[in-house]
């Protein structure tokens, strides 16, 4: 293998890692196998990145945009007569919908220590995913009467839990049985979590 001399080898890099990580999980992740899946001495990576969790923590920044986007995209191309509720329900299903495109993706996001959780980008980057997430909850909190702040952050943190945790069951369930009919169609309606309090 050669140093580079097809382009970007940072790109390069970062898109090798993502294939790599949808190849083998987390576990197989080395700097050497991204070198190796991007075509480049086992050296190369050094010239971007001084360690797989520099690596992984510039993909999880990536990665995060991509589901801030995804989020955000379906809220604003929601029904915009839709209810607050509903438009909660798409936030929600549209978060399920790239654990599951992106389960790998997913749990390096959330699950993984490999990431450098300190990084001033990646804890910016996923503050914006959690505020696209919660949107909706303080006109919801409005519409209900709970205005203080204390309240309203609570509720936002009951609704990242509830689909957060739908998302990781699913993802656990999906290594066992794969995609199964409940899942491709969405999280379970939020409204429930209003009769049962």
């Amino acid at each position: 293998m050669n140093d580079y001399h097809h382009g970007d080898l940072r790109k390069a890099l970062l898109e090798a890692a993502h294939a790599v990580l949808n190849e083998k999980g987390i576990h197989g992740l080395s700097l050497r196998a991204c070198a190796a899946k991007a075509g480049v001495s086992h050296a190369a990576p050094a010239h971007h990145f001084k360690s797989l969790s520099g690596l992984l923590t510039e993909l999880a920044v990536i990665a995060f945009g991509d589901f801030t986007l995804a989020l955000r995209r379906a809220y604003d191309e929601g029904d915009a007569d839709s209810s607050l509720q509903q438009r909660l329900q798409t936030a929600g299903d549209a978060y399920l919908q790239f654990a599951l495109a992106e389960p790998e993706l997913f749990k390096l996001m959330f699950s993984s220590p490999l990431p450098d959780q300190k990084n001033e980008r990646l804890c910016a980057v996923s503050g914006e995913a959690y505020a696209e997430l919660t949107r909706v909850v303080k006109p919801l909190c409005d519409l209900r009467g709970i205005t203080d702040a204390a309240s309203v952050e609570q509720a936002e943190i009951l609704v990242w839990s509830t689909i957060h945790g739908y998302a990781h069951l699913s993802l656990k369930q999906m290594d066992v049985h794969g995609v199964c009919e409940d899942m491709a169609g969405g999280m379970p309606s939020m409204g429930i979590l209003g009769s049962l309090f």
